[in-house]
């Protein structure tokens, strides 16, 4: 009657027909088995071989109960070791660890902290984005589900199970394909018209009652406030309840800017701006303080960061009625200000706050957009304060009254990762400031004050060795006592004596230089010279289009006698912040860099006409607001 393979055996041991007991249990085996002719065809391999995991995962299993339930029998073990294969054991054994590593390692994941953790959302664009994500989740579940529990009962329930058995054949059913076809349609658009809705809550800007300007460059965050004098700083500070219209462009390449706890995700993109906002309505934790008002929002019951995710769904996080859903621990002396920031890179050190002084909470702020070597330390702090506190940390800034100022840690935060943690530079790149003259000797006090104000561009030679970087200008970021501590830093360490400098002398220097007082205005006017080289640099990004002669490249127009560059200055103020078409390149540049490019242009190309002064270019950009 033939041969046919038992797959308990050997694949070499074949059996008579005659062998097959009732049930289809083999006489030699003594159990249940299944079987197969002898076939050279691929299929008829994998399936074979596919059969063999399965039978050796159920009678690794079979052994296992029989030795838990009962003392081991002779008769068992004398059965079982007729059909133990050491291999097939291996193998079942494998397959039993791969299934449980796959259902414990998500769970495992969860369990550590910092993983899997629940973002507590403190914006109303926060919320409704993350409920909109939770409705298609759901949705995505039901049908992730429903599919996958159809495949196994298909796969278990009607399996061939031998080559002989034919399997049922089913040529469509029009009821079942038109009843899924339809069920897709009416949950493709159901999720279109949540999504569309969500879309015009979060896009649709309400009335704007901040307005600040994120700008990033490589590799950190500069965040300026327009309507508060053209302050400078680098991490976003903001009143807690407010509406804030975010600005966000970038200096070089392409940045991202990310605040998980507000909802805020959107790109940096050289040369224009998107715009954003935000309300940062979570918990601020503000006490009574003699002499301030302060306010308390309402707080909502969010999930909060907690490794013990699991109580999530028994509602252990909700607080009850009137209780604090979040109490800070007192720090400090008996800070108020809310952590919730975990880890801020090499450049920010987690450990302490500058903004301890006030009732405030920190969230999260970060670059997601690779953009060069150091895009993994673009991290920043985003600070929402109680109204007062933010008009006392606005006077702070003004008047450098926050306290002691640290040139060490300004060094760390803002120089160190192009200079070194010891001033030891970077080969190639970017000079050492230990040992150079211009941190070693005391007549170059006003040269290194120069530098640090106004950044430096081109060849430079430092101890022998020549390099060719660029450094931003600190003018506009750092006021002159800030300046004058972390030039003193340089100046008494890592051997260096040149000397100390004070303020005054920033002072001075700042005003020899041009630039205004910091933050902004009372400048005395910039020589038309020194705009125009400041101008010639600027001018180098608008030179794709407008080329190196004026004359414009394909349709775009010549600057050379045009009526929009030699006429009103508002007008092309306007127009570099986005009038007319124009893409708003002049938005991220600084007061004095936009003066300089003006007058640059109003006096290249043939043109003759007065220069732009930075303190005329902030009163337009006021009267733009």
């Amino acid at each position: 009657m033939g041969t046919l393979q038992c797959i308990r055996q050997s694949p070499n041991r074949l059996h008579d027909i005659d062998h097959i007991g009732p049930k289809k249990a083999c006489k030699t085996c003594g159990v249940r088995c299944t079987f197969f002719r002898p076939s050279e065809r691929m299929k008829d391999r994998l399936t074979f071989a596919t059969q063999r995991w399965i039978d050796g995962a159920d009678l690794l299993l079979t052994r296992l109960f029989l030795q838990l339930a009962e003392p081991p029998h002779a008769e068992v073990e004398n059965t079982m070791s007729v059909h133990t294969d050491p291999t097939r054991l291996r193998k079942a054994l494998l397959t039993v660890a791969a299934v449980l590593v796959a259902i414990l390692l998500p769970v495992v994941a969860f369990a550590i902290p910092g993983s899997g953790d629940f973002v507590a959302l403190e914006s109303p664009s926060a919320r409704d984005i993350t409920g909109l994500y939770n409705i298609i989740a759901k949705i995505c579940l039901v049908i992730l589900i429903i599919v996958e529990a159809v495949l196994f009962v298909a796969i278990i329930k009607f399996r061939r199970r031998s080559e002989d058995e034919q399997p049922v054949q089913n040529h469509g059913n029009l009821k079942l394909e038109l009843g899924w076809t339809l069920a897709a349609i009416v949950a493709q658009v159901y999720i279109g018209f949540i999504t569309i809705d969500v879309m015009f809550e979060v896009e649709t800007m309400p009335e704007t009652e901040m307005t600040v300007e994120a700008i990033a460059y490589q590799w950190d965050w500069e965040f300026r406030y327009p309507d508060h004098g053209g302050i400078v700083h680098e991490d976003l500070v903001v009143p807690a309840n407010t509406n804030i219209k975010l600005e966000v462009t970038s200096r070089d390449v392409i940045h991202s800017i990310f605040m998980p706890e507000l909802g805020v995700k959107i790109d940096a993109v050289p040369g224009r701006f998107n715009y954003w906002w935000f309300n940062a309505d979570g918990p601020v934790n503000a006490t009574g303080i003699a002499g301030r008002t302060t306010q308390q929002p309402e707080r909502i019951e969010q999930v909060t960061t907690r490794p013990d995710w699991w109580k999530y769904f028994t509602g252990e996080f909700l607080p009850e009625p009137g209780e604090k859903f979040y109490e800070p621990p007192q720090q400090n002396g008996g800070s108020k200000l809310e952590r919730r920031v975990s880890y801020l890179g090499a450049s920010r050190d987690a450990t302490t706050s500058p903004y301890e002084k006030y009732n405030a909470t920190e969230y999260r702020g970060m670059c997601t957009e690779l953009c060069g070597k150091d895009h993994w330390d673009m991290y920043f702090r985003t600070v929402a304060m109680t109204k007062s506190d933010f008009a006392q940390w606005l006077e702070d800034k003004k008047t450098g009254g926050t306290g002691e100022v640290d040139g060490a840690q300004i060094y760390t935060k803002n120089c160190a990762s192009c200079h070194g943690a010891e001033g030891q530079g970077t080969p190639g790149t970017y000079p050492p400031l230990k040992g150079a003259k211009w941190t070693t000797q005391e007549d170059m006090q006003r040269d290194h004050i120069s530098v640090v104000l106004n950044g430096l561009q081109g060849e430079i030679t430092v101890l022998g060795q020549t390099y060719n970087g660029v450094m931003q200008p600190f003018g506009q970021k750092l006021n002159d006592a800030q300046v004058a501590a972390v030039v003193n830093h340089e100046r008494t360490s890592w051997g260096n004596n040149g000397g100390e400098v004070s303020e005054e002398l920033v002072a001075e220097v700042r005003a020899e230089l041009g630039l205004p007082p910091f933050p902004a205005g009372g400048a005395e006017p910039v020589p038309q010279d020194e705009l125009m080289k400041v101008g010639d640099r600027v001018y180098g990004a608008c030179v794709s289009c407008h080329g190196a002669d004026g004359e414009g490249l394909d349709d775009v127009r010549s600057l050379a006698n045009n009526p929009t560059v030699i006429g009103d200055v508002a007008q092309t103020v306007a127009v570099l912040h986005g009038a007319e078409g124009h893409p708003a390149m002049g938005k991220p540049l600084s007061a004095r860099q936009l003066a300089g490019v003006l007058t640059y242009m109003r006096n290249s190309f043939g043109n003759e006409a007065s220069a732009v002064q930075p303190e005329e270019v902030e009163r337009i950009r006021t009267e733009l607001k």
